[in-house]
């Protein structure tokens, strides 16, 4: 994990995430850190098996990426959700049967020689949230896709507590 250039070089030497694809290795990524979350062990939901990141470029582009357990011991202290890096050395590859977050082709995983440098958070510009309106919602789900996205209610009415007794028999409200 070596120190990074100026910002100003590594935004200048930076690849766009929409251009990532699996023929080429050398990938150096300017990006923010849009989401971060741990995915439980299906046999022990208490451990985690690897901490997944969807990554995100000035231009506002996304990839997902996948840090497993082992390797994320070494860059737990470095890496933080909305957090800007200059990300270096990456193996490329196609989504699997997972958890999908992007919509992008291609998926990133960190090796140990991933190299990460932290940079300053005014790199670029960077906007975490897309808020997607909820016919947004329901055109991405009619379509048969499904990724990570950001949605926001409204509330439009209330009315008085009312006891109720469920179909089991319990009182509820």
């Amino acid at each position: 994990m070596a120190n990074a250039p100026g910002i100003g070089q590594a935004l200048n030497a930076a690849n766009r995430v929409a251009d990532v694809k699996a023929t080429k290795f050398a990938w150096n990524l300017v990006v923010g850190v849009v989401h971060m979350c741990q995915l439980p062990c299906h046999n022990n939901p208490s451990d985690y098996y690897s901490v997944e990141l969807i990554l995100q470029d000035r231009e506002g582009d996304r990839i997902q990426c996948s840090i497993s357990k082992a390797d994320f011991v070494v860059y737990s202290t470095l890496i933080r959700e909305f957090g800007v890096y200059n990300m270096k050395g990456f193996i490329v590859q196609t989504p699997g049967r997972g958890v999908r977050t992007t919509s992008h082709k291609f998926k990133l995983s960190f090796y140990l020689k991933t190299c990460v440098s932290l940079l300053s958070v005014d790199a670029f510009p960077f906007s975490p949230f897309r808020i997607t309106p909820f016919p947004g919602v329901v055109a991405i789900t009619q379509a048969g896709q499904c990724y990570l996205i950001d949605c926001i209610g409204q509330v439009v009415s209330k009315e008085e507590i009312v006891d109720m007794v469920t179909h089991t028999g319990e009182a509820s409200k």
